[in-house]
């Protein structure tokens, strides 16, 4: 158990890194997050960051016990500046929208009740995907990806502000002008029969961008990735799937294929890629695609149920 309270008046060193921007920073203000960690056992130190390019430098010069509260965005940017880093163990507060990250280690609700947990917590493997293509090379946390929901993700602009208007124009245009993908696939080596595919995912997480819940098997501890499927020629109204997600049911639709492994190659035939929420474009068309699991390329707190 990484704190057992009540043995010892010493609190453990702990670093809490504060994003302000966060959707959800108005229900904890840094100091009830510190004053919370405090409860928990964690002598902390408090730094406010508002751009994530500060967190290289940060990060860089920080060891031990490292909580990020922000969404997934601030997460994805801290979490790959540690990968390797043995020296470090990192708290997860959801501050977020999606928090699809927080979810899978079974992270919900109000920051401040999550902190306190982190009184009991345990170190333990947070896997990690890599994706090598003619682009080079990058790593993903929740899931990378081609066909529509990165067409959706193309159209909408990451990087723009949000607009829930704009995310629906991009999903009805998508939807309309998307022609399936043939893509041959292999799965650690083994060739996957499959029809010109709609959506392809590889999962870390069992969920990815704003609600897709795609993979409720995935776990992030197990050294595996799970590839989602959907047969572009068997493809059902998009209300079908908008629910299937909602009801975490998406994996029995007839038309998603489902499976497991540690390496997939995929053809590249210069579709556009997303690894969690960044896109990726193809440079040399006729190629393949490399997704591989990274086992236990982070240390994760995980606390006490509750």
């Amino acid at each position: 158990m990484f704190r057992r309270p009540g043995l010892s008046l010493q609190r453990l060193p702990a670093t809490l890194i504060y994003n302000p921007r966060a959707g959800s920073s108005h229900r904890a203000p840094p100091a009830a997050l510190c004053r919370a960690l405090h409860d928990a056992g964690f002598a902390v130190t408090l730094h406010v960051t508002r751009h994530t390019e500060e967190l290289g430098t940060l990060l860089g010069q920080t060891s031990g016990t490292i909580f990020l509260a922000g969404g997934d965005g601030t997460l994805r940017t801290g979490a790959l500046h540690l990968l390797g880093r043995r020296d470090v163990t990192l708290g997860v507060l959801p501050m977020g929208t999606a928090n699809n990250v927080a979810r899978a280690l079974n992270l919900f609700g109000d920051p401040l009740a999550v902190a306190q947990r982190f009184g009991q917590a345990r170190p333990m493997p947070f896997d990690v995907g890599r994706i090598r293509g003619s682009w080079g090379e990058d790593h993903f946390l929740e899931a990378c990806g081609c066909g529509l929901f990165a067409d959706i993700l193309d159209d909408y602009g990451p990087h723009l502000a949000k607009s829930p208007v704009r995310a629906l124009g991009s999903t009805l245009e998508a939807f309309a002008m998307h022609q399936p993908l043939g893509l041959h696939v292999t799965v650690d080596g083994r060739p996957l029969p499959s029809p010109p595919v709609a959506v392809l995912e590889v999962m870390n997480t069992p969920s990815t961008g704003n609600g897709l819940h795609l993979a409720p098997g995935a776990r992030v501890d197990d050294g595996l990735l799970n590839l989602v499927r959907v047969d572009g020629l068997r493809r059902a109204p998009m209300l079908t799937y908008a629910q299937a997600m909602r009801r975490g049911t998406f994996h029995q639709l007839p038309s998603v294929h489902s499976a497991v492994g540690r390496r997939f190659v995929i053809a590249d035939q210069g579709q556009v890629w997303h690894l969690d929420t960044e896109l990726r474009r193809s440079t040399a068309p006729g190629g393949v695609v490399e997704v591989e699991v990274v086992a236990g390329a982070l240390q994760v707190l995980s606390p006490a149920q509750g």
